[in-house]
């Protein structure tokens, strides 16, 4: 680990504030036609403002997620090997599970009711349930945003179960071999997979199937790493590999879109498009991932309370972007604006709005755990 007191800390809180941040403004440009799908859309922006977003969303799909998946799995292997596999799986249940039920059955319906009000294409509350959560209906159940939530999880879960049935050894692969595995995993099991599930196709609880390969296999990349030592730092070598592979990807990608008749072949499917995009996948969520990590674990070296305010309310905020995020773009909806100064007003108020919610979440946690506490002390001493 970093030897330099609280960097790590420092460098991992940055880095989930910004991705988190960047999670709500992707979600407030899929509100007014970019590239994604979300529970609220306008298809409102105009054409370069909407190529703009959708290629900045595009990427984010490519890096952000597997960057965050990545993190959560370094983040798993010191509180696992602290609190043992079963203890550590609760508190994974509880601090994941339980928003991801309550965004599956009152969230996410509720926020989809008021949208159909809105529009005008509503029946009661109760009506509207009954409804989406009949037979016909049930399978296309949603989680909203909370789909990452409960992949982790699961990830999470099977990681914990592994580690309990073969705990970690040392071992002598080198790091290099590690990452490139990681790499040619994500680019195997991405194409292989999008055969069946191509992006943005719907599965059972918006798991994103799409995507999977992606997120266990950097999350197994960072769990591991943290156990052997190596990925803070990461080799110079290793970086390197990181930094050829990013640039051929980015080449490759210049070189196979203007051939393509369309961004549908991309997609997934037994077409050659989609066989480039998941190499190019897998190079660049891993390779930039790791370098993006080292390059923050060497700048970011402290900070101060307002950041460290910030990163406690992050998953709070994640949370919470939902339902900010619907109602300020319905509150939106009946003004004459454009859709580029709807969006620039949804992601400002999307951020720090969610940001808020996470730090009252937060605030709110930590005296609930601090009541919890002192009657169990006081149990005790009686």
């Amino acid at each position: 680990m970093d030897p330099r007191p609280g960097a790590r800390l420092a460098h991992l809180d940055r880095l989930k504030i910004l991705l988190t941040a960047g999670v709500i403004v992707a979600h407030a440009a899929m509100s007014y036609g970019a590239a994604g799908t979300w529970l609220y859309e306008e298809d409102s922006l105009s054409g370069g403002s909407e190529l703009l977003l959708s290629v900045a969303v595009g990427g984010g799909v490519m890096f952000v997620l597997g960057l965050f998946f990545l993190i959560a799995g370094l983040l798993t292997t010191g509180p696992l090997v602290r609190r043992g596999p079963r203890r550590f799986l609760v508190s994974r249940l509880l601090r994941l599970g339980v928003p991801v039920l309550a965004y599956a059955l009152v969230v996410w319906p509720v926020l989809q009711w008021l949208v159909d009000v809105v529009e005008g294409d509503a029946p009661g509350l109760w009506a509207f349930y009954r409804r989406e959560f009949s037979g016909s209906m049930w399978h296309s159940r949603g989680t909203g945003p909370m789909w990452f939530v409960l992949v982790l999880l699961l990830i999470t879960v099977g990681w914990c179960l592994w580690r309990w049935w073969v705990p970690a050894r040392p071992s002598a692969t080198p790091a290099g071999r590690t990452v490139l595995t990681a790499g040619a995993a994500v680019a195997v099991g991405t194409f292989l997979v999008r055969t069946r599930f191509p992006i943005d196709s719907a599965q059972f609880l918006d798991v994103h199937l799409w995507i999977w390969p992606q997120a266990v296999s950097l999350f197994v990349l960072g769990a591991v790493g943290a156990e052997r030592g190596w990925i803070t730092p990461v080799p110079a070598r290793v970086l390197r590999g990181c930094r050829v592979a990013l640039v051929l990807a980015v080449a490759t990608l210049a070189v196979l879109i203007p051939l393509s008749d369309g961004p549908e072949p991309f997609k997934g499917g037994w077409h050659w498009e989609a066989a480039g995009m998941a190499a190019c996948e897998g190079a660049v969520s891993v390779g930039l991932s790791v370098l993006v990590l080292d390059w923050s674990r060497r700048h970011v070296v402290a900070h101060g309370r307002f950041e460290r305010a910030a990163a406690a309310s992050a998953y709070g905020a994640f949370v919470a972007q939902g339902p900010v995020l619907v109602l300020c773009a319905l509150l939106l909806r009946p003004l004459g604006w454009a859709a580029e100064a709807k969006f620039v007003v949804l992601a400002l108020v999307g951020v720090l709005g969610s940001f808020a919610i996470g730090w009252a979440f937060h605030v709110l946690g930590r005296r609930f755990a601090g009541s919890a506490h002192y009657r169990e002390r006081s149990r005790s001493s009686g």
